[in-house]
């Protein structure tokens, strides 16, 4: 320690000595006065080695000074609970087995996958082409009201207006299937009907026939938008009905199916008035097929029978509509064991009940084997390929149901969905490009040009296919002057007699009645362009 530490050591004041209780005996303590410690805290060179709290007096209980607030007295409660906040998003009310909710946005989606639905089904059609068939030369020749109507527009303009019908049917079906079941259904099922080959052969096919199948796409369509009306609604479905058989006679085979249809439609709604409602369709599609049979006669061509094999009209039946047979009738199992899909489980109300649901199914499936079934048993196959797109207007509803059910909640499995559609796609574009194959006439007609511009109004002609040559000679010829040749002894007759000034065959190879003749000589051999079409060459004779 240095020198300097110990003298300020030395001068700093001795804290006093203060004897304990147990040293003076009998003597209260009493402790050091204030004025001892103040002068103890006086601050000396030593202070800052060293530092005492300040003294205050010792209290006694009882003497603490009253507070200068007011503490009072309370009771603690729990707080009142929050209101409930209300529904972020308040969800409309859907149709029943919908798979979402139809607003604006959701009917746009919609509209514009079904323009593109459409665009591929005009696609199909438009790539097929080629001279007329021999149905669609007789349909533009004859003197029906509707063909002189569509015969101005010439082959490509009735081919044209065929497919702008066959379109309209096609959107009709979508919006038929929407009030049936919902929106996703219908997309499917015009998206499965689009692709089948009686449809795109129909769109490019000059006659009646997709006009009656635009005629039923509207009156099933009716049924289903008025069948929460009252029963007189369904009055304006029954022309549409009506008019269809005397367009396609085939159509006629349906009209019972769209009676059931026009009860099972609106039972849920109306209850006992759907049966009211289906005896005013029947009686009013029943009085104007009668008024229209009393005005024009009974369509021809219905109750033919021939000798096809029933067998081999109901195998290619089963190619031309198995696949959507096949879907349709999954659809209406799937359709008869929930009501509704699983992705809807805010959907209130009642559901169709088990019964109609089944009922629904079966019609809707067992109407697509009317025209085989019919034909079958006719032993005529006569256009079976287009009368069997008929019954799949009706089956393709339950068919997109099906797809739809396929796929699941949310588009669970897209993949199945486009395995059926990719699948349907590829059978009927290689089905169409088989069946539709019209005579390649271009060289015949060529060769006959000039034959019949020398023989005028007068001249009497024998062909194959007369109708083809009064089609494409109609401002040379009038179609009295053209004739169907027959083979064997009528043809043997025809030929020894003269009767005819030219004659037009398809056939392979000379036939016997015409070789080494003396009355005719053979003017040209005119083959067709495909030749892997496998069609016959023409052969003409001319008098000689």
């Amino acid at each position: 320690m240095s020198n300097e530490q110990q003298y300020w050591q030395q001068q700093a004041p001795q804290a006093p000595q203060v004897p304990e209780a147990s040293q003076v005996s009998g003597a209260p303590y009493a402790p050091p006065s204030q004025e001892t410690f103040l002068q103890y805290q006086q601050p000396t060179p030593g202070a800052w080695q060293q530092q005492y709290p300040p003294y205050s007096a010792p209290r006694t209980p009882g003497d603490e000074p009253e507070a200068d607030y007011y503490v009072p007295h309370y009771t603690v409660l729990d707080p009142e609970p929050e209101p409930e906040p209300g529904p972020g998003y308040v969800l409309p009310e859907v149709p029943v087995s919908a798979w979402s909710v139809d607003n604006s946005r959701s009917a746009w989606i919609s509209r514009a996958v079904l323009v593109l639905i459409l665009l591929v089904q005009a696609g199909l059609s438009y790539r097929l082409d080629g001279s007329a068939f021999p149905q669609e030369a007789k349909f533009l020749t004859s003197d029906g009201t509707l063909s002189g109507l569509v015969s101005g527009a010439g082959l490509a303009g009735a081919r044209t207006l065929s497919l702008v019908w066959a379109l309209g049917a096609t959107a009709l079906l979508f919006g038929a299937t929407r009030l049936l079941f919902n929106a996703r259904a219908g997309l499917a099922a015009a998206a499965m009907y689009s692709v089948l080959e009686s449809t795109a052969f129909t769109g490019r096919y000059a006659s009646a026939h997709s006009l009656s199948l635009f005629l039923l796409a509207a009156a099933l369509w009716l049924l289903a938008r008025t069948r929460q009306s009252t029963p007189a609604a369904v009055l304006v479905a029954a022309p549409f009905a009506a008019l269809a058989p005397f367009a396609a006679y085939a159509a006629a085979l349906y009209l019972p199916s769209l009676t059931v249809l026009a009860v099972l439609t609106a039972y849920r709604f109306r209850g006992v008035g759907a049966f009211v409602r289906g005896a005013l369709f029947a009686a009013a599609t029943g009085a104007l097929c009668f008024v229209g049979v009393r005005l024009n006669g009974t369509p021809s061509g219905w109750n033919v029978h021939g000798t096809d094999s029933a067998l081999s009209l109901l195998k290619e039946s089963a190619q031309w509509g198995g696949i959507v047979l096949l879907v349709a009738v999954i659809g209406a199992v799937g359709f008869v064991r929930r009501a509704r899909m699983g992705e809807m489980p805010w959907a209130e109300g009642s559901a169709p009940g088990a019964v109609r649901r089944a009922s629904l199914g079966l019609t809707l499936c067992a109407t697509a084997l009317l025209a085989p079934l019919y034909q079958a048993y006719l032993g005529n196959g006569s256009s079976l390929h287009i009368h069997v797109g008929f019954g799949l207007l009706f089956a393709v509803p339950m068919a997109g149901l099906g797809i739809s059910r396929m796929m699941g909640a949310h588009f669970r499995y897209p993949q199945i969905g486009i395995m059926i559609y990719v699948a349907a796609l590829v059978v009927g574009m290689a089905q169409t490009q088989d069946l539709y194959r019209p005579p390649d006439s271009v060289g015949m007609i060529a060769a006959l040009r000039g034959v019949v511009t020398e023989k005028g109004a007068k001249g009497s002609y024998l062909s194959d296919d007369p109708e083809i040559s009064a089609y494409y000679l109609r401002t040379r010829t009038d179609p009295g002057q053209w004739h169907r040749a027959a083979r064997g002894s009528a043809l043997a007759s025809a030929v020894k007699k003269g009767s005819y000034d030219a004659v037009v065959l398809r056939t392979a190879s000379v036939p016997a009645e015409l070789r080494g003749s003396r009355t005719y000589r053979l003017l040209a051999v005119v083959r067709s362009a495909d030749k892997d079409g496998g069609q016959a060459p023409y052969r003409i004779w001319v008098k000689r």
